[in-house]
């Protein structure tokens, strides 16, 4: 097949890229979306609605919180082949069908406000909830009914953190407290589409270490400090927010909003960029937080090093620890030169650590006195036990 020239090529890739590009596709996208809502009623198929409330938090009186409302998924039924049901409940997390242009109307505490579904069912708020104390708060989101249904309620919870607290936390998800193995192909997909939360494996003493975290060093009086708020950022779908949110409680880390993509086009992207993602999603609470110190946790296997050094450059002294832990063997390439790097990058005051296990961050908290030295004994007590 003859190859386009190189002008034309590049001509075509970037109008393919282009936002008006994905806002034409966008907009058919949420066309087909409706269609087929609309035949599902129709033909008596359609399951009712769902409403997701996913934990949001808070930044200068204002709760910033993500809904989604989607079709009632349907459950898959009893299957004599190995893994077949898990590996349907993952898929269909993805086909979930949208809800579009759905009105939502959130409340938090005494506070409300509505907004309506855009193209994949997702609603966006900025609700200003003065005066709210800092901890969780429960959020209730409520949708419209569709035709002849009554409105369809979900909850969750909204987080305010405590400026007193010593630092906040981001954390990476994939091979930084879940295994996934994004360096390994298919192994990967195996894992994500053939098991379910409960065979999910933690990376080893990263939740004791988390625990350690939350629960600090007493401050000069002797009193525990406010706990640190906990971030998770991923590349990950939304759709797996559900398995996300039960693994966490499930392995007993601090509970924290998730910072998910989208991986369908929207009315600006038609693809979006993994680590730009992570980027805008560190960067935007750095910058919601003024006042705040971070702890960085991510690991070798993606962009994390140079995201969180980017970070440290652009928000002087307002990283406290950046640890990542290693993916692979002291031997690979990879490995080797971010040591190097990492090193040079505390000459300068930045202070990014490469750990090989979890055992090593906890000891590298303790020295920075970010979590007490009970820490190390359950990190190395859950090493022992995996």
């Amino acid at each position: 097949m003859p190859r386009l020239p190189r002008r034309i090529a590049s001509d075509l890739s970037a109008r393919l890229r282009s936002p008006e590009t994905a806002a034409v596709v966008a907009g058919l996208e949420s066309k087909l979306t409706e269609r087929r809502r609309d035949y599902k009623m129709q033909s008596g198929a359609f399951r009712g609605v769902r409403v997701v409330v996913y934990r949001g938090f808070v930044t200068d009186d204002v709760a910033k919180v993500r809904v989604r409302v989607i079709e009632t998924p349907e459950l898959p039924g009893d299957s004599r082949i190995p893994y077949w049901e898990v590996a349907q409940s993952n898929l269909r997390r993805h086909a979930a069908l949208s809800i579009v242009g759905a009105e939502v109307e959130l409340r938090v505490g005494r506070h409300q406000t509505t907004e309506v579904t855009d193209s994949h069912g997702f609603a966006n708020f900025s609700l200003p909830v003065p005066k709210l104390r800092a901890g969780w708060h429960a959020a209730e989101a409520v949708a419209a009914g569709i035709g002849d249904d009554e409105p369809a309620v979900g909850t969750g919870w909204v987080i305010k953190p405590s400026l007193a607290a010593p630092f906040l936390v981001i954390s990476d998800i994939d091979d930084t407290i879940l295994l996934t193995g994004l360096t390994e192909g298919l192994t990967m997909v195996a894992r994500t589409l053939l098991r379910d939360v409960e065979q999910r494996s933690a990376i080893p003493g990263m939740s004791a270490l988390y625990r350690g975290l939350a629960r600090g060093v007493p401050g000069r009086t002797g009193k525990p400090r406010p706990e640190p708020a906990f971030f998770y950022v991923s590349t990950g779908s939304w759709s797996f927010y559900s398995m996300l949110e039960q693994f966490v409680e499930l392995r007993t880390f601090p509970p924290g909003p998730m910072f998910l993509t989208d991986w369908g086009p929207t009315e600006r992207y038609l693809r979006r960029s993994g680590a730009e993602h992570k980027r805008a999603a560190v960067r935007r609470l750095f910058e919601a937080y003024p006042g705040m110190r971070f702890v960085l946790i991510g690991d070798s296997g993606q962009r994390d090093p140079l995201i969180y050094e980017e970070m440290a450059r652009e928000f002087p002294s307002r990283v406290l620890l950046a640890m990542i832990r290693q993916v692979g063997s002291d031997a690979d390439e990879r490995n080797a030169l971010l040591h190097e790097h990492a090193e040079a990058l505390r000459a300068e005051g930045i202070p990014l650590h490469l750990v090989g296990d979890a055992a090593q961050a906890a000891q590298l908290a303790v020295e920075l006195r970010l979590c007490d030295e009970d820490t190390v004994v359950e990190v190395a007590a859950e090493l022992g036990g995996s």
